[in-house]
């Protein structure tokens, strides 16, 4: 046969390998699996069925042939990367080179010895790794063939290819893939499960079956596979499995809300619409194939894992940092973050990433620079205005802080949060009509209502603020906060217009019975002198002293002890807050030294 019939053989190669393949299970040789190169095919179906037997014995024998056959049809070629981070156009064409190199010297040498078939595959699997891992999938699938076919019993390259075909959405083609690497590798439970996923996205749940329950009796705490096996089941319309294997995986990964949707549709077959609609409200939405979009079932996927980490790029740290970040792994997040600020010092989004990991791993100071380079970069960052200014009203330079809230409010204003701290800083600073204006202007949320109220005791206008207190209470009963305020501003507000002391007493009497504290103490006190029952506001006075004297706060009892005199003299209190409390100061508690050159 010339080199043009051999070619066309080639090209003609897989539909003989279907019909061989339908031969076989024809015969009831389910066992067997052909795996076809060009070259087998020449030198005759007997030497495939050798090479094909379950148990993965093509691994070991004619290697040297099917790599070669391979490498014919297969070529490493690098796509346009014109979308991708210059670091990474660099990282994938040294890759390149080095495919290239080995392509050169086997050129010269024999390709056929162990370790340059080695060599040559590893090289070749790591280019399809990076291509992979920056979206190529098509580019990607000729290097791991390449790799595979110089490796074939390194499980890494089929197990790839397999994810190749499933974004190709070639399920057929993924299924053989798996199948291949779990004769390789019978016992790797990323491969079963991905597997079983794919038998029931292509409609063959029996299938799955029988992996189910070798897999279950090798990974029985696997909640990856039991949500699989529910999955199965609940093709099949075995509800009662269904509902046991996804409970159980519900069980094992509570926070998996990808289970609550089949595992309502599990509970529907059943006839328990009660349940069906309980997970089904904590599905989420439903994607086009009709399975739940949320957070998906846990599951250690070491090959998969390798892949968030191979391109070394911003956006690749800046994930890793984000998934850092999501289990609250804050130093590991400022070190992805930081890689990413290294490579794209420009990039103004990367150094608040940077800044708000630092910040949580307590290095304030240089949480502060970061920021500061951000908004040196893009002036109307309003996030990181916003975090700089949390970090100077941390370190007492409230002017500086208020600024810098101002300035996020002003770039964005949707950032409630950092008109809230604006107000609130502008309020602690004697500056009450600013503050009630942003108050105003952030809402009905209940910090901002809360401050409003403040902010009108402060200005004097107690019959505003006792109506404001009661809609706020009516609105959000769950908030003690406002009944105490409100009953204070009833019980000792200098306008005997707003005063109301059996009222103040109602609400705070239902507040002592759960919050017994110092300074519903001390509001029961003003309760009880306002309706002229002052001995036993002297008491609640000094047990309320007796509170603070206790936590070691001797200045505060001895504030305190002004009311009491008032109670000793049969007069009532006019002046609700002090100064000093805490609802007139909101604010975090303030450390000069946060970021003094000497810390970090």
């Amino acid at each position: 046969m010339n080199r043009r019939r051999r070619v066309r053989a080639g090209r003609n190669l897989p539909s003989a390998v279907a019909a061989f393949n339908r031969l076989l299970r024809r015969f009831a040789l389910g066992s067997v699996v052909a795996w076809m190169t060009p070259c087998v095919a020449a030198r005759g179906l007997a030497v495939m069925a050798l090479l094909a037997v379950w148990g993965g014995v093509e691994a070991l024998a004619a290697p040297r042939l099917m790599a070669a056959a391979q490498s014919a049809q297969a070529q490493c070629e690098l796509p346009d990367l014109g979308r991708m981070h210059p670091a990474v156009q660099e990282q994938l064409g040294a890759a390149h080179d080095s495919v290239v190199a080995l392509e050169a010297a086997a050129a010269r040498d024999s390709p056929a010895e162990d370790a340059r078939r080695q060599e040559y595959a590893e090289a070749s699997g790591a280019l399809g790794v990076l291509l992979l891992a920056g979206d190529y999938p098509d580019a990607a699938a000729p290097c791991f063939r390449r790799a595979q076919a110089f490796a074939p019993a390194d499980y890494r390259w089929s197990y790839y290819l397999a994810h190749v075909a499933i974004r190709r959405g070639d399920l057929q083609e993924a299924a053989g893939w798996l199948e291949r690497v779990l004769r390789i590798e019978p016992a790797d439970l990323a491969t079963i499960v991905w597997l079983v996923h794919v038998y029931v996205d292509l409609d063959r749940p029996a299938a799955a079956e029988p992996l189910l329950d070798r897999a279950q009796a090798l990974h029985p705490q696997a909640a990856a596979l039991l949500y699989e096996g529910g999955r199965a089941a609940l093709a099949v319309r075995d509800y009662p499995r269904a509902v046991e294997r996804l409970e159980a995986a519900l069980a094992l990964d509570t926070s998996a809300t990808v289970i609550h949707y089949p595992l309502a549709m599990a509970y529907r077959g059943l006839g328990d619409l009660d349940r069906a609609r309980e997970h089904l409200s904590r599905s989420g939405s439903r994607t086009g194939a009709g399975y739940a979009a949320g957070a998906a079932v846990s599951m250690a996927d070491p090959l998969m894992a390798v892949l968030t980490t191979a391109l070394r790029s911003p956006q690749a740290h800046r994930d890793l940092g984000i998934q850092a970040s999501a289990r609250e792994d804050w130093p590991e997040a400022a070190r992805q973050f930081e890689s990413a600020v290294e490579m794209a010092p420009e990039n103004a989004a990367m150094r608040l990433n940077l800044g708000t990991a630092l910040i949580r791993t307590g290095a304030a100071r240089a949480a502060s620079g970061q920021l500061e380079a951000a908004v040196a970069i893009d002036p109307r960052l309003a996030a990181a205005h916003y975090l700089l200014g949390t970090l100077l009203e941390r370190s007492g330079r409230d002017a500086d802080a208020i600024e810098r809230f101002r300035a996020a409010a002003t770039y964005d204003e949707t950032l409630g949060a950092a008109r809230l701290r604006l107000a609130d800083a502008l309020r602690r600073n004697g500056r009450f009509e600013e503050a009630l204006a942003h108050y105003r202007r952030i809402g009905e949320g209940d910090q901002a209502q809360f401050g409003e109220a403040m902010a009108l005791v402060r200005l004097g206008r107690y019959s505003e603020a006792r109506t404001r207190l009661g809609v706020a209470m009516a609105r959000h009963p769950e908030q003690p906060a406002f009944a105490h305020a409100l009953a204070r501003v009833l019980a000792a507000a200098p306008d005997e217009r707003v005063r109301d002391g059996q009222r103040a007493l109602d609400l705070v009497q239902a507040l002592a019975t759960e919050y017994k504290t110092a300074s519903v103490a001390e509001t029961m006190a003003m309760a009880l002198a306002e309706v002229g029952r002052f001995p036993e506001a002297v008491e609640w006075q000094r047990f309320a002293m007796a509170i603070v004297s206790d936590a070691s706060l001797s200045e505060v009892a001895g504030a305190m002890a002004t009311n009491l005199t008032l109670y000793l003299r049969g007069e009532p209190c006019r002046t609700p807050w002090r100064n000093d409390e805490p609802e007139h100061n909101p604010g975090p508690a303030v450390d000069p030294m946060l970021l003094h050159p000497s810390r970090p």
